[in-house]
């Protein structure tokens, strides 16, 4: 269960390590590497080497670095996917900012019959047509060996989100799906989402499974309004229904980590959740505050005892927004008495982390004699 634990945890940074790694690397001959990313102008991909059918090659990231004016010519053109090696378990395509020509996705597939990872990262994945939804369709269809899947600020045409998700096998047990909030366009931004869709990546025995929203980074750049502005603002409850009525119907049953927090809950339906997800150990949720944490622990405490691990990322309402504008003290933050009382009922709790929408943050761990220490 641990191993489990440790692995759901991290999923969210999945992508940012496979690319951390390559670009630590130095050179590898081609008879050592394990990985190898490729860049894209076309939709032509190269010829490997021999060396690569033999090296135990793992892991290919598929790069677009396809200039704009060009992309929508090369969708109509034709495509060449040579032979690649079979020991490719991990697919990463990313950028493909207009999608792929038609049956490029299924051919691709053809090509790796052995995954069991995909990351698909920053991209119109399933493009803008019929034809091309269905290839991506039938592309996730044809990967029975799939374990995981990661969609990162990967949008989609309404109904299509929906549909992936169905598509996907019973071997798949961890599913992530995860934007990068967009300061420059909220409205449009969460007009995007496929808040009505979420409920069908909710499945029996999925182990892990994020649904979330993050921050953007934050940047020196002034005039990088994305890189200036912080936080986050999730849907709102009343569209991810859907989502969170799948949770508490008990089809999570499974799950051992859950991040819903693309979706404002309340407290009772975290106990709902918890109710019928009860093997959970790393929970994160966005939920309701009126006053502070102290109404989320004093609702929560005796349905957190299997956790692990807690995010909450609170949603203040207007009464807590204008103490917190005041600049009042203690306003939205945690306590180390707060969270010995709910360690009190909550033995395997040993790490806390809370923010007001991703913003003033504060992380707590709970140390070997039983208290808590704020982190730096």
């Amino acid at each position: 269960m641990a191993d489990t634990t440790a692995a759901a945890a991290q999923s969210s940074a999945y992508l940012a390590a496979q690319t951390a790694s390559l670009e630590s690397q130095t050179p590898v001959a081609p008879s050592s590497a394990r990985a190898a990313q490729v860049p894209l102008q076309n939709f032509d991909l190269p010829v490997f080497p021999q060396e690569a059918f033999t090296s135990g090659l793992t892991s290919l990231i598929l790069t677009s670095d396809i200039k704009l004016d060009e992309y929508t010519s090369l969708l109509d053109q034709a495509f060449s996917i040579p032979p690649l090696p079979p020991s490719i378990t991990s697919l990463t395509l990313e950028l493909f900012s207009l999608g792929y020509p038609p049956a490029f996705l299924s051919e691709l597939g053809k090509a790796l019959p052995n995954l069991k990872a995909l990351t698909l990262y920053s991209q119109l994945f399933g493009g803008t047509t019929e034809h091309s939804r269905d290839d991506a369709v039938a592309f996730l269809k044809s990967q029975k060996g799939l374990r995981e899947i990661h969609f990162l600020d990967v949008f989609t045409s309404p109904g299509l989100m929906g549909r992936l998700a169905e598509s996907l096998g019973d071997d798949v047990k961890f599913v992530e799906l995860s934007y990068t909030f967009r300061h420059s366009d909220p409205v449009g931004f969460r007009g995007s989402l496929p808040v009505t869709e979420l409920e069908n990546l909710v499945r029996k025995g999925l182990v892990a499974l994020t649904v979330g929203i993050v921050a953007p980074d934050v940047t020196p750049d002034e005039e990088d309004r994305e890189g200036t502005e912080v936080g986050i603002v999730p849907v709102v409850q009343k569209d991810g229904k859907g989502l969170v009525e799948r949770l508490k119907g008990g089809d999570g049953d499974e799950l051992v980590m859950l991040d819903i927090t693309m979706v404002e809950v309340g407290v009772e339906d975290v106990k709902s959740i918890l109710e019928k997800c009860k093997k959970l150990k790393v929970l994160s949720v966005s939920v309701g505050l009126v006053t502070g944490w102290d109404e989320v622990f004093e609702g929560l405490k005796k349905d957190l005892a299997g956790l692990e691990m807690l995010e909450l990322v609170g949603v203040p309402g207007e009464g807590l927004v204008d103490k917190l504008t005041a600049g009042e003290q203690g306003a939205g933050q945690l306590t180390a008495e707060m969270l010995t009382k709910v360690s009190e009922v909550c033995p395997e709790l040993s790490s806390v982390k809370t923010s007001i929408l991703r913003t003033k943050g504060e992380h707590w761990m709970r140390e070997s004699g039983g208290s808590w220490k704020k982190q730096a």
